[in-house]
């Protein structure tokens, strides 16, 4: 039985992709902050901030699965946050790079986490890709680069075969981020955020958690890879579809940009900006979408929640 190694495993996304990974046959472990072996899911300890890391898990550990980083929606990004969400990220990829150095071990793949913020703010009808190069200045693209950096250090010094999964926006019952959405048109004052027109770049979770046991899987996954439903939708489609499945109405007029930037600071550049981004990639690696529309999403998403 082989051993997955899940940094991040209590997020929303590691809880599912443990059960799915479970259900596959693998044996699953987490690093925690907080040691305990016996649980159903074996923790080890590791602490970035102090570069400690219980060397056990590494041990048993066939790949990695890299999930850890501090929630980007869950504070204003005050200089302090922002230096979190990086070191969260970077700087555990970096523990967990320099433990395997010092032990002379390596693991069979590193998956990492990574976000298509990567690609920009710009509103515009491009399609782009993972072999597009973009120099965004904007902090997301600068924290998907970083941290996709972080990543590469496997595959350049330890020769690891290393995957790299830019997300999109996680539809999932258990997204905090999704119930939001919901709430203003669950009160009829459903509307489009910001110009409404630009991109917004979804994956219904059970699809992320597939690519990733792909990833696992398919020997011949390697580097950067979009996880996103190919189905290109604006936000302003996205909210209508929502609403629609709610059975509330869609004729609010669009919240304008400076009210989200009142709002939520510079965080609303996470659903102010996009482009449409492709999944070609992961398609002709033989992926198959389960949920490639929006609706189809949405209505999977909505049961779940009413139960």
């Amino acid at each position: 039985m082989k051993t997955v190694l899940i940094t991040g495993g209590s997020g929303m996304v590691g809880r599912r992709l443990t059960k799915r990974l479970t259900k596959e046959g693998y044996s699953v472990i987490w690093l925690s902050r907080e040691r305990y072996v016996k649980g159903k899911i074996p923790r080890y300890k590791w602490d970035y901030r102090h570069g400690t890391i219980d060397e056990e898990a590494l041990e048993r550990a066939d790949y990695i699965i890299h999930l850890a980083g501090a929630n980007l929606g869950d504070e204003s990004w005050t200089k302090k946050r922002k230096r979190t969400i990086i070191d969260s990220r970077v700087l555990t990829a970096k523990l967990l790079f320099d433990a395997y150095k010092v032990l002379g071990k390596k693991p069979e793949a590193f998956i990492s986490a990574s976000a298509v913020g990567y690609y920009g703010l710009d509103i515009s009808d491009n399609i782009y890709n993972e072999d597009d190069k973009l120099e965004g200045d904007d902090f997301l693209s600068l924290t998907c680069r970083l941290w996709e950096d972080a990543a590469d250090k496997f595959s350049q010094d330890l020769g690891v075969r290393t995957v790299k999964i830019r997300t999109g926006f996680v539809v999932s019952h258990k997204s905090d981020a999704l119930k939001k959405m919901m709430l203003p048109i669950r009160l009829f004052v459903g509307s489009p955020l910001g110009k409404g027109t630009q991109y917004f770049s979804w994956v219904h979770i059970d699809d992320l958690c597939n690519i990733y046991i792909k990833a696992i899987k398919d020997a011949e996954m390697n580097g950067t890879y979009n996880a996103v439903a190919p189905d290109y939708t604006t936000n302003a489609q996205f909210m209508r579809k929502l609403a629609r499945a709610m059975k509330r109405p869609f004729i609010m007029p669009r919240v304008p940009q400076f009210v989200m930037r009142m709002v939520m600071g510079e965080a609303a550049d996470m659903v102010l900006g996009g482009s449409r981004i492709s999944s070609q990639k992961v398609i002709d690696a033989g992926f198959e979408f389960n949920y490639g529309k929006a609706d189809k999403a949405i209505e999977a998403t909505l049961k779940k929640m009413e139960k």
